[in-house]
Formats: C-alpha cells, sequence, structure tokens
C-alpha cells in the first residue's frame, strides 16, 4: 500500500512538472502590449503594470506564446537601397508575395549582401528588429483596429493618414513592395507609382517574440 502511495504521488508530482510551464506560459492575443523583459501585457493591465513598452503584438502563432509585433515608432524615411538585385527571392505577383513571411532572415541577408540598402540599416538588427515582408505586414493591415488603439494607449504613433512601408520582400531589380493606406494593400513601387528602390518611404521595424 505505502508504495502504491508513493507512486501516485510520484506521477502526480510528474504531471504537475509537465503542466507547470504550460500553466506559467503567457498567452498573447493581437494588440497586447510586448514589454521590456518580452513581459506581454493585455492593454487594460497596462497602465498599472508598471512596464515598459516596446511594441505591439499585431499576429500570434496557433500556441498563443510566439508571433510578431510592430515598433512604437517609425525608424525614419529611407530608400530600400540600390537597384542591383539582392539574393532575395524576387516576387513577381501578390498572390506570391503574401507568402513572404520571415522579415527577420530578408534583412539578415539584405544586410550580408551590401551596405547601400538604409532601409534595412535603419531597424536595430542587433537587437531582434527587422523590416517585416510583405506577407507580415498583410496580417498588420488586417488588424490596424486592434494595433492602433493599443499604440494610442502607450503614446506610440499610429498608423494613420496617408503613408507608405517599406517591406523587406523583393519584387526585383528596381522595385521592391511596400504597403500602403491607399486601399490597395499590397502594391509595389513602379506598378502604381512613378518610383523605384530609391524612393523614399517610411520604415517600421518588427520583431518576433
Amino acid at each position: 500500500m505505502q508504495n502504491n502511495h508513493l507512486l501516485k504521488k510520484a506521477i502526480l508530482a510528474l504531471l504537475l512538472c509537465v503542466a507547470m510551464p504550460i500553466l506559467n506560459a503567457q498567452i498573447a492575443h493581437v494588440g497586447d502590449i510586448l514589454c521590456e523583459g518580452d513581459l506581454i501585457v493585455s492593454p487594460a493591465n497596462y497602465p498599472s503594470s508598471g512596464a515598459t513598452a516596446k511594441a505591439v503584438v499585431f499576429y500570434v502563432d496557433n500556441t498563443g506564446q510566439h508571433g510578431w509585433a510592430i515598433a512604437l515608432e517609425d525608424a525614419g524615411s529611407y530608400s530600400w537601397g540600390d537597384y542591383p538585385d539582392t539574393p532575395l527571392p524576387n516576387y513577381g505577383s501578390k498572390r506570391q508575395a503574401v507568402y513572404d513571411l520571415d522579415g527577420y532572415e530578408n534583412t539578415r541577408i539584405v544586410r550580408d549582401h551590401s551596405t547601400n540598402h538604409p532601409a534595412f540599416y535603419a531597424v536595430d538588427f542587433e537587437n531582434g528588429w527587422y523590416v517585416p515582408t510583405i506577407g507580415q505586414l498583410n496580417y498588420l493591415y488586417g488588424s490596424l483596429n486592434e494595433v492602433n488603439n493599443s499604440l494610442m494607449t502607450i503614446g506610440g504613433s499610429p498608423f494613420a493618414g496617408e503613408w507608405r512601408y517599406w517591406t523587406s520582400t523583393e519584387n526585383g531589380y528596381k522595385y521592391a513592395w511596400y504597403l500602403s493606406s491607399s486601399g490597395d494593400v499590397l502594391t509595389y513601387q513602379g506598378l502604381y507609382y512613378d518610383g523605384y528602390k530609391n524612393e523614399s518611404y517610411r520604415v517600421r521595424a518588427a520583431i518576433n517574440f
């Protein structure tokens, strides 16, 4: 009987060890605030949290624990870079471009390729920030209300008025994709506007969590 009792206690302890990381895991939602120390706080709890905001969550994967967050402010306005092609894949259509989802890797590749790409050197890559892809910013565009409400709660700069943001998704040696507030979410430079990679558009960094 004593052995059975000890066995039950051991099994219970093992189950608790497995369950505790799940119970303690942070479950993120679109619009939550990503804070210093990778703490995730809801907009409602942020004012009393004492935490320091660094980004707003705009995508969460199916685990609820990982995703992408957008910076509170623009890094500035910069050109995408030189005309010569980079080692990035070229996405010639919107249907293709939306499947480009790894801005961190894109940013790494471009920075390793050349220093003549100002948009990619405007972000703090060494600390995990990168130029998001058009696929990632497509998710952002679909959640602008939640993201803007949170940005205003924490004193960030919402996406308002007319704007164009560079992405790290390349179209070809002359063109790169950008996100526009014009109503056509996935336009690329040169198709609808008389511009190329040397045009100056806004850059706002993203970060993984």
